[in-house]
C-alpha cells in the first residue's frame, strides 16, 4: 500500500504541475484549456484519493466524503482529452463544440449516480439488518446505481476512443492536402495514449466479467492490481504531459493573399465552386510550371498555402484542381516530384542517399525511404544497384 500510494503522489504531482503550466499559457488557449483541465481534475482525484488510504482507511470520516465529490470529477476526463484532440486538429481557429448538452448530460447523470455514495452509513454492518430493512434495500439500491454508473463511464471512454480515432484519421488526411512532409505532425504519441486506453479498459472489463463469473477472486490479485493501476496511470500522465506541453496545433496556416479562403469540410469540399475543367487544367499546369522549373519541391517545409501564394491561387481551388484533375492530394504530388529527382540523381551522381533525400525535400531518411519504396516499389539502394 505505501508504494501504491508513494505512485499516487507522484501522479497527483505530475498533474497538477502540468495543469499549472499549461494554465499560464497565452498563446492558443482554447488548445490548451481542455488538457489543463483534465490534469487538474486528474491531480486533484488521485490526490484525495491516496490521502483517504492515508488518513482515513476506513471510509469513515469527511475526507472520504470529499473524495467521492471531487473523485467526480475524473468522469469528465474522456470527453477533456477529446476536446483537446479536436482542437489540437482543427484548422485555423477552434471552434464551440456543437450540442455541447449531449456531452455534458451524460457525465452529470453520471456523476450524480457516483455521488449517491455520499448517503451510505458510515457506519455500516450488514450484520445489524434485516432482510426486510428499508435501510438495507437503499444500500443495496446505492450500490446497484455506482455499478451501472461504472458501466456506463466504462462505454463513455469506448465512445470518445472512437470520436478521437476518428478526429484523428480526418487530421492526417488533411495533413496530406496541406504539408509535403507530415511526420513532424501526425500526433503519433496521441495514436499511442489511445492504444493504452484500449489495452487498459478491455483488461479492466475483461478482469471484472472474470471476477462476476466466478473465476477468481478479486481479493486474491488486489495488491497487484492496484500497484498496476498506479503504475498505468503515471506512465499514461507522464506521456501525457510530456508531448501535450509542447505539442502545437498541426494545421497552424499563414497569411496567404486571399484572405476569405475559405475552409470547407470533406462533407462538403468543392460541392459550391465555381471551377469547371478548363480552369482546373490551367491551374495543374501552374502546380507543374512551379514544380518543373522552379523546383519548389525542394523546399522541406513546403505547404499548399506557400504554393497557392506562388502561382496566385487560392488554396481552396488548387487543392480542388490536384484532387479533381489529378487524383492526388497535395502530399502525393510535391512527394512524387521529389521521387522522381531523386531517382535521376541516383542514376547521374555518386551523392550518399541521405543527401540526395534533404536535397530532394525530404526532412527524414525514414520518410524519404517509405515515399520512394511506395513511388518505385524499390529501396534506394536496390535502385541504385
Amino acid at each position: 500500500m505505501i508504494l501504491v500510494n508513494s505512485i499516487g503522489l507522484i501522479t497527483s504531482g505530475v498533474c497538477l504541475f502540468c495543469a499549472h503550466l499549461l494554465l499560464l499559457r497565452r498563446l492558443d488557449t482554447e488548445v490548451y484549456l481542455p488538457l489543463a483541465l483534465l490534469f487538474l481534475f486528474e491531480g486533484l482525484a488521485i490526490g484525495f484519493g491516496v490521502l483517504v488510504q492515508i488518513y482515513d482507511p476506513d471510509s469513515t470520516g469527511h475526507l472520504f466524503r470529499a473524495s467521492v465529490i471531487i473523485g467526480g470529477l475524473e468522469l469528465a476526463s474522456p470527453f477533456l482529452f477529446w476536446a483537446y484532440v479536436r482542437a489540437l486538429t482543427t484548422e485555423g481557429q477552434a471552434e464551440r463544440i456543437p450540442k455541447l448538452r449531449y456531452h455534458i448530460a451524460p457525465i452529470l447523470l453520471v456523476l450524480a449516480a457516483f455521488w449517491s455514495l455520499l448517503f451510505l452509513p458510515s457506519d455500516f454492518d450488514a450484520s445489524e439488518y434485516t432482510d426486510d430493512d428499508l435501510r438495507l434495500i437503499g444500500i443495496v439500491l446505492i450500490a446497484f446505481v455506482v455499478v451501472l454508473a461504472d458501466i456506463v463511464f466504462k462505454a463513455m471512454i469506448a465512445t470518445y476512443v472512437y470520436l478521437t480515432i476518428r478526429r484523428l484519421i480526418a487530421y492526417r488526411t488533411r495533413l496530406r492536402d496541406v504539408f509535403a512532409s507530415t511526420e513532424n505532425r501526425e500526433l503519433t504519441w496521441i495514436w499511442v495514449i489511445i492504444v493504452c486506453i484500449v489495452i487498459y479498459l478491455s483488461a479492466s472489463i475483461a478482469f471484472t466479467a472474470s471476477v462476476l463469473l466466478g473465476v477468481f477472486a478479486e481479493n486474491s490479485y488486489e495488491d497487484h492490481l492496484q500497484v498496476f493501476d498506479a503504475t498505468a496511470l503515471l506512465f499514461m500522465f507522464w506521456i501525457i504531459g510530456v508531448w501535450g506541453l509542447r505539442q502545437r496545433p498541426g494545421l497552424t496556416r499563414q497569411p496567404v493573399i486571399t484572405p476569405e479562403q475559405p475552409d470547407a469540410s470533406a462533407a462538403r469540399k468543392y460541392e459550391k465552386s465555381a471551377l469547371d475543367a478548363e480552369r482546373l487544367e490551367r491551374i495543374a499546369a501552374k502546380v507543374e510550371t512551379a514544380m518543373s522549373q522552379d523546383l519548389l519541391y525542394r523546399d522541406p517545409n513546403l505547404s499548399l498555402w506557400d504554393l497557392s501564394k506562388r502561382i496566385g491561387v487560392t488554396g481552396h481551388y488548387v487543392s480542388q484542381a490536384l484532387n479533381m484533375h489529378l487524383n492526388k492530394s497535395f502530399f502525393d504530388v510535391v512527394n512524387g516530384w521529389r521521387i522522381k529527382d531523386a531517382v535521376k540523381q541516383l542514376n547521374t551522381s555518386d551523392e550518399t542517399i541521405l543527401v540526395i533525400a534533404y536535397d530532394v525535400g525530404f526532412n527524414s531518411r525514414s520518410a524519404f525511404y517509405k515515399a520512394f519504396k511506395r513511388e518505385t516499389g524499390k529501396t534506394p539502394s536496390d535502385l541504385r544497384k
